[in-house]
């Protein structure tokens, strides 16, 4: 018997090296086969994963929620006219911009590899139920089309991840970081005026008992109140890039906001567009120097906003130089 176990062996030892490591690369790979099984149900499984929300539709989610194990977890919810709320505790508005472009990763997310399929290993990527950050969402009839485990990133930045219910670790270059360590506040719309793109016909600036009106005539802005001129180009395409996109600090603690009285405002924004919608802005100071009040006029939410903000919009000048200027 121990001869025959031998002749094997001794067969082996008379080969070249090339046809040894042949062999040994013949036999890995049977046993590679055997192992894995292509074609089987775990590949088909593998396969199933390579999204990790195959149901989610991004403008059918309704709700999202964010927990990340010892901290608050965050709840977002679609209200009526599909506005976005963060909606556990105090409700507040949420960023559409992103919420979607959220939505939008995970609808598109797609993997490298599935580097595991130990669930011994699970808290070696940070994909443990006690460690890692749970993401679900919900379509507007109540299904559950996204349930999902993010864990650490590798040290090339790219992040692991395990649907709910599954033992595979996924790998992936996307990254959802910049999301889902996000708390509250870096979901809340600060938003205090947005142009959206809609062209604007007449711009008017408050400040106390002095008010200056800004107004277009074909292609040309004009300063009509309180003294008429053609204003700077410049100093109206400055004034443009700080409207396009106006941001509060942070929303106003609900007791201090009740003492703001908006009905008279220390500076007011008003901004007429060509369709004769109007957007304004309030500002009230508060006790604390340097920081306002602020709220637009769509909206009952109040603001925090700094002296700085309204500094950069009414310390423009928008008198052109004497000799340029068209009475």
């Amino acid at each position: 018997m121990t001869k025959k176990l031998e002749k094997p062996f001794q067969y082996f030892n008379k080969m070249s090296p090339l046809k040894k490591v042949l062999l040994i690369f013949l036999f890995l790979l049977i046993f590679i086969l055997i192992v894995e099984q292509p074609g089987s149900d775990d590949s088909k499984r593998q396969k199933n994963q390579r999204f990790l929300a195959p149901k989610l539709v991004t403008e059918e989610a309704s709700r999202i929620r964010i927990y990340n194990p010892g901290t608050e977890e965050i709840i977002l919810d679609k209200g009526d006219g599909g506005v976005w709320r963060v909606s556990n505790g105090r409700s507040f508005p949420a960023s559409d911009n992103k919420i979607q472009d959220f939505l939008k990763t995970i609808h598109d997310f797609k993997q490298d590899e599935i580097i595991s399929k130990n669930p011994d290993r699970l808290s070696v990527f940070g994909l443990d139920e006690a460690s890692a950050i749970q993401v679900q969402a919900w379509n507007y009839k109540e299904r559950l089309v996204a349930d999902f485990f993010a864990g650490k990133t590798s040290e090339f930045n790219s992040q692991y991840f395990r649907k709910a219910k599954e033992d595979y670790v996924i790998q992936s270059s996307q990254n959802l970081n910049s999301f889902l360590l996000e708390d509250k506040e870096g979901w809340k719309d600060k938003t205090l005026l947005s142009l959206g793109g809609i062209g604007v016909r007449r711009i008017a600036f408050k400040k106390l008992d002095q008010e200056m009106v800004l107004e277009k005539t074909g292609e040309i802005w004009r300063m009509i109140q309180p003294e008429e001129f053609k204003a700077d180009e410049l100093a109206m395409r400055t004034l443009f890039d700080q409207l396009e996109q106006v941001q509060a600090d942070a929303f106003a603690d609900a007791v201090e906001a009740s003492q703001a009285d908006f009905n008279d405002p220390d500076y007011k924004i008003s901004v007429r567009f060509v369709d004769d919608s109007l957007k304004l802005i309030l500002f009230k100071a508060s006790d604390e120097e340097g920081k306002f009040f602020a709220k637009n006029g769509e909206s009952d939410m109040i603001y925090y906003a700094s002296s700085s903000l309204i500094d950069n919009i009414f310390g423009l000048e928008f008198k052109v130089e004497e000799g340029d200027s068209a009475q």
